[in-house]
């Protein structure tokens, strides 16, 4: 088949006379493929001055295609490669692989075997790119007869196959019914008798439903071959007959010349020697219009042998003449025939070798991948698992680290309740020895004067001075009590503390009242400096008794005529109240100052005034304090006095309106 010319949006004169002299090129063969050959030069040039590239390669085919009829298979060659450089130039690939195919048939007919099988393969591969199961069946069955004339009967067997199923996809009868008589040939080439017949008759269904006497007449003339073969001689005459009758008038003249001759055997072989000489005498003319000398020769052979055995020695010999005539042609295309054959098979077992190194090379390479493989799969793992104990290592690493800090934390939290558990054991050595000391006198005290009154021999006076000394004793007593029971609520309740909004005014207010008798009994000066506005956020209990106490401790330690103050003030941009507690008493010694807030132990002096205390009160101040939030420091000059201070976190004021009397500003309360 020759692609034809492809017409243009716009056909024009000369395309169409180009599309005319393509189609008549093609209706000329394969009778006369000389006048093809001249129509497909005169399109060519033509395509050539109208500049059209599908044009030019469809005319290089159709060349090709005439002088490959013609067996100048160098020349059509060039054609062929011609038309697929331009196909594949122009991106017409459907057409490009039937140039690849006929590029194929023209070099294995040439006896390049390898290079023919390369590009019948890679024409396959183009057309199962595309998709085309036409292109693909086409392929198939030009690798099929490849692997036939080549004695690869089994690969041909699976490509015929593969053509069929290919040609059923593409609902294309007239190629299955090829593809089943190639089918039924290949059997045939296998020995496979039943089989054969089988295809065979199959392939005669299809060609008698589809009316194509091509091939009825191929189908007829492959089963008369297997019936020859298997000795059935009258059948096979029968089908060769009937394949003669069925040839189209396109029919090369060898081929008929072909079946003519096969007929002639089947003729002579039931004894019909007049009707086989008949049949070899009409070949003979086809045989010389095809041009095969060894065809020819072949004829005239067979015809010797027949007039011989029937008697008629005169025309043996002239048919002997032809024939020897004819040797000398026919050797040549013998010897040309046997070399291209050898070539052939040259070609097929270099491949072959070919193959068999590269398969071997591959192999090896295989091997040397495996090999490699296997090291890097070792290496890997063994990476893999040198990372594993480092990783294990790493972790165990950590983890004993965290252990040790766990342990070091457990330590240092032992050590710290360690320390606290002495400080308290030192605490209630302390409280046990208050109990039993200053709290046993004042009841001692207390006793011993209501044993006087009861008596009734005490003076009045002495009665009025024992009992304002006994009013003080109780006094320091009942504060004492107070101390240890706020301080044994603080360790009870741990650190819960209920902190509200609070104003100091009113609790400086209330601590100093309380304290007022002892400051007159002193005549020390009590002053007061709290603005009217200061709140903080503050437990209310533990505020009073931290007031009370530093209030309590500023008299105790104050010496008569002296003076205590009280005041607060607001740290700017720190959230906090200040207040502190000034006295002009005697002040703490330098060695003492670490000690008056109880971290080493319970610390107490006498007051000026030889009052006695527990050393609890500072140490409760000092904790209430920073249990709310604030902070308590203590500044202090031997002899000139003492100010502690102590800060609370401030509160938001509350904002009321006043009353219309009143201005109309808003207030802080």
């Amino acid at each position: 088949m020759v692609v034809k010319a492809q017409s243009s949006a716009t056909t024009t004169p000369s395309s169409q006379l180009i599309a005319q002299l393509l189609l008549h090129s093609e209706q000329q063969l394969p009778l006369n493929p000389a006048a093809a050959l001249a129509e497909g030069k005169r399109a060519l040039q033509i395509a050539t001055d109208t500049k059209r590239p599908t044009d030019v390669a469809a005319a290089h085919m159709a060349i090709g295609a005439a002088l490959e009829a013609q067996r100048q298979y160098e020349e059509a060659l060039r054609h062929f490669r011609q038309a697929s450089q331009m196909y594949r130039t122009t991106g017409n690939q459907m057409a490009r692989t039937l140039a690849l195919r006929h590029i194929g048939h023209a070099q294995y007919v040439e006896g390049d075997t390898g290079q023919a099988h390369n590009t019948a393969l890679q024409a396959l591969q183009l057309a199962q790119k595309l998709n085309n199961p036409t292109e693909i069946a086409q392929s198939y069955a030009q690798l099929g007869t490849m692997y036939g004339q080549q004695g690869l009967w089994a690969r041909a067997l699976a490509s015929h196959e593969r053509a069929y199923s290919e040609w059923q996809q593409a609902a294309n009868p007239n190629g299955q019914a090829a593809a089943l008589n190639d089918i039924g040939l290949t059997h045939f080439q296998l020995r496979h008798f039943s089989r054969s017949l089988y295809y065979l008759n199959r392939a005669l269904t299809e060609a008698r439903q589809l009316s194509d006497s091509t091939r009825i007449g191929e189908a007829l003339a492959s089963t008369g071959r297997v019936y020859d073969a298997l000795g059935n001689y009258e059948v096979a005459q029968g089908f060769y007959g009937q394949a003669l009758s069925q040839l189209p008038r396109a029919t090369s003249p060898a081929r008929r010349a072909e079946g003519l001759r096969a007929l002639a055997v089947a003729y002579d072989s039931i004894g019909n020697q007049p009707a086989a000489i008949d049949a070899l005498r009409r070949a003979l003319p086809l045989a010389r219009q095809g041009g095969s000398a060894v065809q020819l020769s072949g004829l005239y052979q067979l015809l010797t042998s027949i007039y011989r055995r029937t008697g008629d020695y005169q025309s043996a010999l002239r048919s002997q003449t032809q024939y020897t005539n004819l040797q000398d042609s026919a050797f040549v295309e013998q010897r040309t025939a046997q070399v291209a054959e050898l070539q052939t098979r040259y070609e097929t077992e270099k491949k072959e070798r070919e193959i068999q190194l590269l398969t071997k090379d591959r192999q090896l390479q295989q091997v040397r991948l495996q090999r490699q493989l296997l090291v890097r799969n070792v290496l890997a793992v063994g990476a893999l698992v040198l990372l594993m104990v480092v990783f294990a290592l790493y972790r165990g690493r950590r983890r004993q680290l965290h252990n040790n800090q766990v342990l070091q934390q457990k330590n240092q939290a032992i050590e710290q309740q360690k320390e606290e558990l002495g400080r308290l054991n030192r605490t209630k050595d302390t409280l046990f020895s208050i109990i039993s000391h200053d709290l046993r006198s004042p009841l001692s005290s207390l006793y011993s004067l209501f044993s006087l009154m009861n008596m009734g021999t005490l003076p009045p006076e002495r009665l009025a001075t024992h009992s304002q000394r006994l009013t003080r004793t109780l006094d320091v007593t009942l504060r004492l009590l107070d101390n240890l029971l706020n301080w044994s609520a603080a360790q009870m309740q741990g650190d819960k503390v209920r902190p509200e909004k609070v104003r100091l005014q009113p609790i400086v207010e209330e601590a100093t009242g309380l304290l007022a008798g002892d400051a007159e009994r002193k005549a020390i000066a009590l002053f007061s400096d709290i603005p009217a506005l200061s709140t903080v956020r503050a437990d209310l209990d533990m505020l009073r008794l931290v007031v009370r106490n530093l209030l309590g401790n500023a008299i105790k330690f104050t010496p008569s005529n002296g003076q205590v103050r009280i005041s607060a003030r607001q740290l700017e941009g720190q959230g906090l109240w200040e207040i502190a507690v000034e006295d002009n008493g005697v002040g703490i010694a330098a060695d003492d100052l670490p000690k008056i807030f109880g971290e080493t132990g319970l610390h107490s002096t006498l007051g000026t005034a030889l009052e006695k205390g527990a050393g609890l009160g500072l140490r409760l101040c000092k904790e209430f304090v920073e249990r709310n939030g604030g902070s308590i420091t203590c500044e202090s000059e031997l002899g000139r006095g003492t100010t502690l201070r102590f800060t609370l976190p401030m509160a938001a004021p509350e904002i009321r309106p006043l009353a219309p009397a009143e201005s109309a500003t808003a207030v802080a309360v």
